[in-house]
């Protein structure tokens, strides 16, 4: 047997002790609602002429799910006289100006802030039963080291109206997170009823940009149903 032939055999050899190791799985994600739309723009007067505004809205860390693992908001909050914590509701925020400066890094380069304020008592859902829920009137700061999800702390509470471009806002990036470049402002609801069969209507008001109010229009939920695959897992884990 030639030496080509050998080294096919043994390929084949081990490409079949790979495969007789591992057995398919079934996998399958739970269905959950998103936004229907995440992403925004709006044109401004800048420094150096018109000028872009982006608003990303966001209801979870996306890029800290993967393969079946469920996609869900992870805010609970504990109140007195309470033994469990209640979930609680809430929409990510990310605001900046086309080539903003990032305070995040040690770089000069880039075009100085627009400040964007944002008043979360203007928020609001309506529900499917047309009845309407406010939102917290504060604005939290996305001050977790990790992921993107708010923490309601006093330290992480701002008064409205905020300025959500601010340094203060994008100092703070997680290690998993949807934007790398930009931190994070949230809004907060106070209700635990948010699940994949929800059909609401989120109502964030407007921004406002050098005393012109730019109206973020509303946003719908929709559904995303389960997904099911078969993967490939190893008959024997270490």
């Amino acid at each position: 047997m030639s030496h080509v032939k050998c080294t096919q055999s043994l390929m084949l050899l081990l490409a079949a002790a790979t495969l007789a190791a591992c057995v398919p799985w079934k996998r399958e994600r739970p269905a959950y609602a998103d936004l229907c739309q995440s992403e925004f723009q709006f044109k401004v007067p800048g420094p150096q002429g018109e000028t872009t505004l982006y608003l990303e809205t966001y209801l979870y860390d996306h890029a800290a799910h993967w393969s079946d693992r469920p996609i869900e908001q992870v805010l609970h909050v504990e109140y007195p006289g309470e033994k469990y914590a209640r979930r609680e509701f809430y929409v990510q925020l990310i605001a900046y100006n086309k080539n903003r400066q990032r305070p995040s890094s040690s770089s000069t380069r880039g075009e100085p802030p627009i400040p964007i304020l944002y008043d979360s008592r203007q928020a609001s859902i309506t529900f499917e039963d047309g009845s309407r829920l406010q939102a917290r009137p504060e604005v939290y700061l996305g001050i977790d080291k990790t992921y993107d999800y708010p923490l309601v702390y006093p330290t992480a509470a701002r008064p409205s109206p905020y300025d959500i471009n601010s340094d203060e806002v994008h100092r703070n990036i997680p290690k998993i997170t949807n934007n790398k470049r930009y931190g994070s402002a949230y809004v907060i609801f106070q209700t635990d009823k948010f699940d994949a069969n929800s059909k609401w209507t989120i109502h964030l008001g407007a921004l406002e940009v050098q005393g012109q109010k730019l109206p973020i229009p509303p946003i719908k939920l929709c559904y995303q149903p389960v997904k099911k695959w078969i993967g490939i897992e190893p008959l024997m884990r270490p």
